[in-house]
């Protein structure tokens, strides 16, 4: 999250990450707090959603509370995490349930989608940088003009596997208001890519292109 159009925290994107390395000091104290926020208020089955903040203070990292749901990320991440990650959140439910139990006879063709509970790490690993981006309008009125340029170019860069513009905003004619939070953004893309460097350099231009995907009629 970042501030735009005068709102301080609108979603750009929510970004898979590795806290299995050592050096990932931030990433893993962020997955230690959740934890320890997950058994304080007692939440030990199924998924969560937890969101926090951390920053540094007096050269220590300091992660704050911002919520804590029973439920999976409103977004389809699956594509990402089952690329990135090689298996998803749903997957984790199901080994959590059924993956000890000996006695239940799965089906011989898909034994090779089942996730061994045993060998899911206490800290998340990629194999490749993942993201979903969402796109920020900075424009408010009538469409008069969608720039299909803009559009293709985020298109064909090599991280985009993925991307949608919300159908009201493909007809000219049509209102657009500035983003200020994750209900009046006007779409997404879905970023892969195993090269950092790469993944990050589309990201960047994205954010930059998406400043101009529309013009308007104020």
């Amino acid at each position: 999250k970042r501030s735009a159009n005068g709102a301080p925290f609108v979603y750009f994107g929510t970004e898979l990450v590795s806290a299995a390395e050592k050096e990932k000091e931030v990433e893993r104290a962020v997955c230690e707090y959740v934890f320890k926020a997950l058994e304080a208020l007692s939440v030990r089955w199924g998924i969560s959603h937890v969101e926090v903040i951390a920053d540094e203070v007096d050269g220590r990292i300091r992660v704050r509370l911002v919520e804590v749901n029973c439920r999976q990320h409103n977004t389809d991440f699956s594509p990402l995490t089952n690329a990135c990650i090689g298996y998803g959140a749903l997957d984790m439910v199901l080994a959590a349930h059924l993956g000890g139990d000996e006695h239940y006879n799965y089906p011989p063709e898909m034994e090779r989608f089942r996730l061994n509970w045993d060998s899911v790490p206490t800290m998340p690993s990629i194999r490749a940088k993942g993201a979903i981006l969402h796109f920020v309008s900075y424009v408010e009125g009538k469409i008069s003009r969608i720039r299909h340029d803009v559009l293709e170019e985020i298109e064909g860069l090599d991280s985009v596997m993925d991307m949608h513009i919300y159908p009201q905003f493909l007809e000219e004619g049509n209102e657009i208001s500035k983003t200020v939070d994750i209900r009046s953004d006007t779409g997404w893309a879905h970023l892969m890519n195993d090269d950092e460097i790469e993944f990050r350099r589309d990201y960047d231009r994205i954010v930059e292109l998406m400043k101009d995907m529309f013009e308007v009629k104020e």
